[in-house]
């Protein structure tokens, strides 16, 4: 195709860019992994760790750096925290995490990220911006709050969107994945078809009708059993425990275990801006 343009193709020139990028993958997953590593965390009693989205004051469980534990981290090192009452919610089935600050007695760290390990217990991704923490240190936190309620209002959204989808396109349509950011949401699904236009503003029409309803959210948890009984839908990328939380507004009754807000008003206004096929199918 190029030959028939008057265009010739540099494969050595290509193949060697292809190496160079490969080589910059290679080193970005190295950092990324190096960042994210937690240390050798069996021997804090789990018992005594609790996530509480109010929680203000906590102390520093275990400090680490690059998969090893430390005793205390300076001005400028990224690491990672765990404290023993954690406010911050995780990243998790396609929601970011929240992010905010520490304040300790002599130090003062800059939370960046969220991650939860397989069994439950979150970990902090910071950076230390003044002084010097140390575990066993009380800190203030201070979450960034708008953060959160943006985060919240998106994700109560995408379950809107879902319903939207099933009402207006049918009961075969499945979430796939799911993106949600403090400024808006993606939502990926399963359809036969592009969406029309004239359904896509049926789809915004019937998400806006349930804001402006402000139908209370309301959450609770129980034994999976028990949200099965209830008809509570499963999302796509989240992963179930014994107990659960089951996410109700209106005829709505879902499993989630990312955040919310206490009222669809509060999401404010939806509005689709794209809608592409990802894959075939």
């Amino acid at each position: 195709i190029a030959g028939e343009q008057g265009f010739k193709v540099d494969k050595d020139g290509f193949q060697e860019a292809m190496k160079e990028q490969q080589e910059r993958a290679r080193a970005a997953h190295t950092k990324v992994s190096a960042k994210v590593a937690t240390p050798d965390t069996t021997k804090l009693d789990q018992s005594k760790l609790v996530n509480d989205e109010t929680a203000v004051k906590a102390t520093i469980a275990m400090l680490g750096k690059e998969g090893v534990e430390i005793s205390e981290a300076r001005d400028g090192q990224e690491v990672t925290i765990i404290l023993d009452d954690n406010p911050f919610h995780a990243e998790g089935g396609g929601q970011l995490s929240d992010t905010g600050v520490l304040c300790a007695a002599e130090g003062k760290a800059q939370v960046t990220d969220a991650q939860a390990l397989p069994n439950g217990l979150v970990y902090l991704i910071a950076e230390i911006t003044e002084g010097v923490l140390r575990t066993d240190d009380a800190v203030d936190i201070a979450v960034d709050k708008q953060r959160h309620m943006n985060l919240a209002r998106n994700h109560t959204a995408t379950h809107l969107l879902q319903a939207a989808l099933r009402k207006v396109l049918g009961n075969h349509v499945n979430q796939a994945g799911s993106l949600v950011t403090p400024d808006h949401l993606r939502f990926d699904f399963t359809h036969f078809s592009p969406v029309t236009q004239d359904e896509l503003d049926k789809i915004e029409a019937l998400v806006n009708e349930e804001i402006l309803k402000a139908v209370p959210v309301t959450i609770e948890e129980m034994a999976l059993d028990a949200a099965k009984e209830k008809g509570a839908m499963a999302l796509f990328g989240e992963k179930y425990g014994d107990r659960v939380r089951v996410i109700r507004f209106g005829s709505s009754i879902e499993l989630c275990g990312g955040t919310h807000i206490p009222t669809t008003g509060m999401i404010g206004y939806f509005k689709v801006v794209s809608e592409s096929a990802i894959a075939a199918g």
